[in-house]
């Protein structure tokens, strides 16, 4: 069983489906959607990190959600120029931007001349396509120009902190192969981007005694470290975490194999940590995990933020784990936190 990851490949890329698959699907709806009827307003809080906000995309300048959960958040993602302007218009502090691999892989294709094959499962490309580590480079850099060229057109550029560069990349080495892979994957994004931070979120496998599911470390040149230690105690065949405070505290900083604190700590970065908020067969987190994990992350230095996974109320994977937003009960208890 894959972990849910933060930010992976669509599924046209024959990779495990995750948050991008949707993410990107959702900017084909976003026009489509309709203005809702603003709930009570509320006072605004000041936020408890540098960076803190919830990961939703599916939003336009009239997203009755997105006012709302500005009013306790400093920080927003987008995936679209527009939506810069849009969170900029809101009044958001720090604005993230998230790479779209699936365009880079697009690209790689396109010079390529050929079409992406049919494959059961992940397609391993460097058995597909002849130096693929250069080509994927190549492709690389004509994405981020591009992508700079959109943000610079549209007025937008300098409102943008932080891009997203990847998800889970240990996780995900049919694209990116090795440890030396992922440091020129940095390397690159400061050439094109050299005023911006850049932010990656690190996982190894399920059973990460494998080879395949070791860490990578984050590079050098790297701004910024994201960790995901959800609450899935019992997909690892783990008992479910309890509510007491020391037992949280010892899942975020060391039990969660996958994505712990604790590893994150060795590389002296700021750390930016995904807050477990989906729905899982229909179940939130439990209230405890969540009002501990806010409270104990503030009192750690080396946090920079806390980012809840996911608002969206689109986003579904396959019925199990969907959007918090789509639980009025989770939304009211993140939106009330601190206050």
């Amino acid at each position: 069983m894959q972990p849910f990851c933060l930010f992976v490949c669509i599924p046209t890329m024959q990779t495990n489906t995750s948050l991008a698959a949707l993410l990107f699907i959702l900017i084909l709806s976003i026009t489509a959607c309709q203005p809702t009827v603003p709930p009570e307003p509320l006072a605004p809080v000041e936020p408890p990190f540098t960076y803190y906000g919830w990961i939703y995309v599916g939003y336009t300048a009239e997203s009755a959600d997105l006012a709302r959960i500005r009013t306790y958040t400093n920080t927003g993602f987008a995936v679209l120029p527009v939506q810069v302007q849009i969170l900029e218009g809101r009044g958001f502090e720090n604005i993230i931007f998230l790479f779209n691999e699936s365009a880079i892989l697009d690209l790689l294709w396109k010079n390529e001349g050929r079409q992406l094959p049919g494959v059961d499962g992940a397609l391993w490309y460097d058995q597909e396509i002849p130096e693929y580590r250069n080509k994927f480079f190549q492709a690389y850099r004509q994405y981020m120009q591009g992508l700079k060229d959109e943000l610079l057109t549209a007025g937008v550029y300098n409102q943008v902190d932080i891009f997203y560069l990847a998800d889970e990349p240990a996780m995900h080495r049919n694209i990116y192969l090795d440890q030396d892979f992922l440091d020129r994957y940095v390397a690159e994004f400061k050439q094109v981007f050299p005023d911006k931070l850049g932010a990656i979120t690190f996982a190894q496998a399920w059973e990460p005694t494998t080879a395949a599911g070791s860490h990578y470390d984050p590079p050098a040149q790297l701004d910024l470290v994201i960790l995901d230690p959800y609450f899935f105690a019992v997909e690892l065949g783990l008992d479910e975490v309890s509510c007491d405070r020391d037992e949280i505290r010892e899942w975020l900083y060391q039990g969660n194999s996958v994505s712990s604190i604790g590893w994150a700590k060795q590389f002296g970065k700021p750390i930016l940590v995904a807050g477990d908020a989906q729905l899982k067969d229909g179940q939130p987190p439990k209230d405890c995990y969540l009002t501990e994990m806010y409270a104990l992350l503030q009192e750690d230095p080396d946090i920079a933020g806390l980012l809840w996974f996911i608002y969206d109320k689109e986003y579904d994977e396959g019925g199990y784990i969907r959007g918090g937003g789509n639980d009025p009960h989770l939304v009211e208890l993140i939106e009330n936190l601190g206050r």
